[in-house]
């Protein structure tokens, strides 16, 4: 026996101490990588008044500017991830989107900054893959929403971390110059993106020393090829429907308070940088962790009892309630009931977070994973941080005139379609998992 079947004989009867370990180091790339993603919709404002820009423009740089080349190259980075070692897979990713984010503070005009997004999106697309990929071949199907649910925290600690560290920053670099050795003086939002940029070059390192490659659910000589994964994903094309347009239209909807919330709260409330930042921080980062942590552990238990699509009835139940607080929190002048309509949606949306993936892990065999989750993520990302903000700048720029509207209206009919898709695809979910075998013991 090699030593490196050895090794994955040894892990695989391990205690499940060090996976947990390796949940909370992947989680914490999430985290950088979802700072470093939406950090710019609280520098928003003074980008907007630097370039003169539109909010069309800015939902371009907030949306497709990141999404384009983060889903169109997450199926290759995927098929990476089912073949080659993760780990180093993930650890150039973090490099590179972390650099990307301090490039992002030294360009000269929109054109520069639409790039710098790009590149963000070209490092993270690494990232879900193959960490998703990591974590279903350390858990039993029975631990598995739990630990991607912790995975999936990422986001909303990241996103509460890029609103409460961020606005702080925003602050602080607004009133400080720095002198950069090389380049010259760097002040306000150009500084935070440099300062925020830099910081996952630590996480990297960690990562690279500390993080042992998984052991495979099947061997990666045997993986099988992209027709084969089609053919599967054909095979039960109403679950995989299901999922990817279901969920991705609830995504539209709960991304919306990280991307467009620090816009809302400057132009309608008449919030400081600082203010938006310790409310939004609350919002999505406690309100946000506690629903990605309460979805999976309820999932867990009904899946226990036997109830396989229970990620799809969960997320279901929160949409009608979720809808109702997004709504009204847009459209209040009231600032207060907003932020605690807010705080109230964005738990119900994050109850989503780790569902969505531990739904693709349940449905996809094991060598096929990184794809799947990787094609997941294209339709999810397009629609959630592509097409919803890209409507919203449009819908305030030519339709309502401003933000509040144009917010409701794309949650309200986002959730309502994601409502309709999951209740008729709910039972070809069901079947599709059984089918898969992944069901954990009743």
């Amino acid at each position: 026996m090699t030593s490196a079947a050895c090794d994955g004989q040894r892990e695989a009867g391990a205690p499940l101490g060090y996976s947990y370990y390796v949940v909370v180091l992947l989680m914490l790339a999430y985290m950088l990588s979802f700072l470093d993603r939406v950090l710019i919709s609280l520098l928003v404002e003074p980008i907007r008044g630097e370039f003169d820009l539109g909010d069309t423009e800015i939902g371009l740089l907030v949306g497709f500017g990141f999404v384009l080349f983060y889903t169109i190259l997450g199926v290759p980075f995927g098929a990476a991830a089912d073949r080659t070692n993760r780990r180093n897979l993930i650890v150039l990713g973090l490099i590179g989107w972390s650099l990307a984010t301090a490039g992002s503070g030294l360009v000269a005009g929109f054109g520069g900054l639409l790039l710098m997004r790009a590149l963000v999106g070209v490092g993270e697309a690494t990232l879900s893959p193959a960490a998703l990929s990591t974590i279903a071949d350390r858990f039993p199907p029975d631990k598995l929403g739990f630990a991607i649910s912790i995975y999936s925290s990422g986001v909303v600690l990241g996103g509460g971390l890029a609103m409460g560290f961020g606005g702080m920053i925003a602050e602080w670099a607004a009133q400080t110059t720095v002198n950069i050795p090389g380049w010259g003086l760097l002040d306000g939002w150009r500084l935070a993106m440099l300062l925020v940029g830099l910081l996952g070059l630590p996480l990297a390192l960690v990562l690279l020393t500390t993080m042992r490659e998984a052991p495979r659910g099947g061997s990666a000589d045997a993986v099988p090829g992209i027709g084969a994964l089609i053919a599967m994903m054909k095979s039960h094309s109403a679950a995989f429907a299901t999922v990817f347009f279901g969920y991705g239209c609830a995504v539209i909807s709960a991304y919306i308070p990280m991307l467009w919330g620090p816009a809302l709260l400057a132009r309608e409330h008449g919030l400081a940088p600082a203010e938006i930042g310790a409310a939004l921080g609350v919002i999505v980062g406690i309100c946000g962790f506690a629903g990605v942590l309460a979805g999976g552990a309820v999932s867990d238990r009904l899946a226990r009892r036997g109830i396989v699509h229970a990620p799809v009835l969960l997320v279901l139940a929160t949409l009608p309630p979720q809808c109702l607080a997004l709504a009204t929190a847009y459209l209040t002048d009231d600032t207060g009931l907003t932020l605690v309509l807010l705080g109230l949606g964005t738990f119900l949306s994050s109850i989503l977070g780790g569902l969505q993936a531990t739904t693709v892990q349940l449905l996809t065999p094991a060598p096929m994973r990184g794809r799947a989750m990787a094609i997941y993520l294209l339709v999810v990302t397009l629609l959630g941080m592509g097409l919803g903000p890209l409507a919203i700048g449009l819908l305030s720029d030519h339709i309502f005139g401003g933000l509040p509207s144009s917010l409701a209206t794309v949650s309200i009919v986002s959730l309502t379609l994601a409502g309709a898709i999951l209740w008729t695809g709910r039972r070809a979910v069901a079947r599709s998992i059984r089918a898969a075998g992944q069901q954990p013991p009743a």
